[in-house]
């Protein structure tokens, strides 16, 4: 895959050091070399190590119950990375002063998009109209899919009745670096992403020539997500639509290899078809050995599901290992792709009392992952029935893209679907039960110390 890069002169911008407190004090040098092309701006874009690796979604994947690990690993990893172990068990303390990847790594993002803001001041030519357009898109895209992953770990899980005063993330939306910005709210967050996510929907073009660029279908998944988020199901629907009008295609995974050692290889999305987005994390050390995918969500593959054997893969000493990975076998893929669209739109279906298509998309794909001779549709159920199939759904199409602790937080808010997460490690048990804090991450210690935000209560 080729990707471009553009080195800025005197980097306190564009440092790739982890340490947020001297990435963040940094002053920018006036005299410094800075982008004043279109070209440029799309090249800071491309930096595919900054834009589309890193994203913030590590929390979630340690805090989601969505797999086990064996006491001596976390013992291991407590010592090399605290809050892969930390996390996994819902500890008071996670960092223990350490830094945190998923914070620094988002604002790291959001600091390039801030820059790129200053395209504005280039007046394009006839011909890079079209360029300028698509660049300052991606860049609002790119904004908004920060503060969204953000606010899924370090802000209360939207509530209608208190996010005029639930405590934000802070909107950084300069690239002054010494500028301190407040916590502010979680409707102010919410307000923000939604904002830069319908510019960046004008914007952006229906197709990208690579798939780590945004296009319109991307941007209007990201929509849906917030609209779930928020409850809006009209929204959800209208969004999920929209995406799909833009591009509608789901591979059959009857006319792929599923037994193979992974299910995709590491070509940063080129042979899976349903990528709107291209985003990935390094897959988490704590991973690598002892990995065993939970027995429940296991039990919910029928045995002609294509997902299991694509998925999932059993290890010499019986653990399931996860092999399903768009990103390759080394790699979490978190992106955005048309199942998940698929999906959102058939739970903005059946919960907005449209009970058949609903069932007609949750159908449609199922054609395209069950082997075909099995393939059975399903042809009749009430709206709480098929509700449930369409979240049960959701766990096993999305299973490990970080997306399984943002529905747990919002279905939280539902008795009927409200789940208490459970582990064993070192012969003790672990919980986490809706309406915990913990469903909240704490904000970094260095975060903290350096701008003396409130804390979020554990």
């Amino acid at each position: 895959m080729k990707v471009r890069s553009y080195s800025l002169l005197a980097g306190a911008l564009f440092l790739l050091s982890s340490c947020a407190k001297e990435f963040l004090n940094e002053k920018r040098d006036s005299k410094q070399d800075v982008p004043n092309t279109v070209a440029k701006f799309q090249n800071l874009m491309d930096n595919f190590n900054i834009i589309n690796t890193f994203s913030t979604v590590s929390l979630g994947l340690v805090g989601a119950a969505e797999y086990t690990l064996p006491d001596a690993v976390l013992t291991t990893w407590k010592g090399n990375i605290p809050y892969e172990t930390n996390g996994y068990l819902w500890e008071k303390e996670v960092y223990e002063g350490k830094e945190l990847p998923d914070w620094n790594n988002a604002y790291h993002r959001i600091l390039y998009t801030n820059l790129v803001m200053d395209i504005d001041k280039i007046t394009p030519t006839p011909s890079e109209k079209a360029d300028w357009s698509s660049v300052k898109g991606s860049a609002l895209f790119v904004r908004a899919f920060s503060f969204y992953q953000l606010a899924q770990l370090f802000c209360k899980p939207y509530n209608t009745a208190t996010a005029t005063s639930d405590p934000g993330v802070p909107l950084r939306l300069s690239y002054a670096v010494t500028e301190k910005f407040p916590r502010g709210t979680v409707a102010e967050v919410y307000a923000q992403i939604i904002k830069d996510a319908e510019t960046a929907l004008e914007l952006v073009p229906e197709k990208q020539p690579y798939v780590y660029r945004p296009n319109k279908a991307a941007v209007a998944t990201l929509l849906a997500r917030v609209y779930l988020q928020m409850g809006n199901y009209d929204k959800v629907r209208y969004y999920a639509d929209l995406g799909l009008k833009s591009k509608d295609v789901l591979l059959d995974f009857n006319k792929i290899k599923v037994d193979g050692a992974a299910l995709f290889p590491t070509d940063y999305g080129a042979s899976m078809p349903e990528i709107l987005f291209y985003s990935q994390i390094n897959k988490p050390g704590s991973t690598y050995t002892g990995f065993n995918a939970d027995k429940e969500l296991l039990a919910l593959y029928d045995a002609h599901d294509l997902r299991l054997k694509g998925y999932f893969t059993k290890t010499p000493t019986g653990e399931m290992n996860f092999k399903g990975s768009m990103a390759g076998p080394n790699n979490i893929f978190v992106g955005y792709t048309t199942s998940e669209l698929v999906l959102m739109r058939a739970e903005a279906r059946v919960r907005l009392g449209e009970v058949q298509p609903a069932l007609d998309d949750l159908n449609r794909l199922h054609q395209f992952r069950y082997e075909t001779n099995y393939y059975q549709p399903i042809v009749s159920g009430n709206a709480d029935e098929v509700l449930k199939l369409v979240l049960q759904e959701r766990r096993k199409e999305l299973y490990f893209r970080g997306v399984r602790w943002e529905d747990l937080r919002r279905l939280n808010k539902e008795p009927q679907f409200a789940t208490t997460l459970t582990r064993t490690a070192y012969g003790k048990p672990y919980e986490l039960k809706p309406g915990d804090d913990r469903w909240t991450w704490a904000l970094p210690d260095n975060e903290i110390q350096l701008s003396n935000y409130t804390q979020n209560p554990r």
